[in-house]
């Protein structure tokens, strides 16, 4: 899974909403949605912003920690 994948996935859980949910905000279908997150699709970059927005993530949060340091 990339780090994308896995910090996008992580925010969803943290806040506790549901994929019909953040399809709905981030103007996705539902399907197309759990097919980018089960890594069976590539995220398209409007898309990418749009879950960034809904979800409140900044381009810090798909850092590494190393890279953080510096």
């Amino acid at each position: 899974m990339s780090k994308v994948i896995s910090v996008i996935n992580d925010r969803i859980k943290e806040r506790g909403v549901t994929l019909v949910f953040v399809s709905k905000q981030a103007h996705m279908k539902t399907d197309l949605l759990s097919k980018t997150l089960n890594g069976n699709r590539n995220m398209k970059a409007d898309e990418f912003v749009n879950l960034c927005q809904v979800l409140d993530l900044t381009l810090e949060d798909f850092k590494a920690p190393a890279q953080m340091a510096e």
